[in-house]
């Protein structure tokens, strides 16, 4: 295939897209795979922490099959059970919503032809310091 790898061209988009969105009075940041500086005041971010594509194709033309999960993060500070899930789920509605009408990668010269979102299990992990709560979602592209 002679285009670029779809990889920077759709981290981009959804970073463009959603960077600095307000849910429930909390901005919400994105990050490339890593959120440093958990001593923040920072209440919630995404992470989009893992990409993949394979190619695919007919004698006509070839396509990416990509993938990427983004994950919801919220974060409570505190010992025993604080917080809840219900800003994660809002987040996640909020992401969703956004990126149902599809990202635009054409600055790359390439083309969304199709997109599938998936929603794979929550994680909640009790820390010495507080509560982490992770919400995916996984977005499936067709590209050419």
């Amino acid at each position: 295939m002679n285009k670029s790898l779809p990889d920077k061209h759709v981290r981009k988009a959804i970073y463009t897209a959603f960077n600095n969105t307000v849910v429930d009075g909390e901005t919400v940041k994105v990050y490339d795979s890593l959120q440093t500086n958990l001593a923040s005041n920072e209440k919630a971010y995404i992470l989009m922490s893992s990409q993949g594509n394979d190619v695919e194709g007919n004698k006509c033309e070839s396509f990416y099959n990509s993938d990427i999960l983004l994950e919801v993060c919220t974060w409570y500070k505190g010992t025993g059970n604080p917080g809840s899930r219900l800003l994660a789920d809002n987040i996640l509605d909020k992401l969703r919503d956004t990126l149902k009408g599809g990202i635009d990668i054409s600055e790359g010269g390439l083309e969304v032809i199709s997109q599938l979102m998936s929603f794979p299990n929550d994680l909640v992990s009790n820390l010495p310091n507080g509560t982490l709560i992770r919400k995916f979602l996984r977005l499936e592209l067709v590209i050419k």
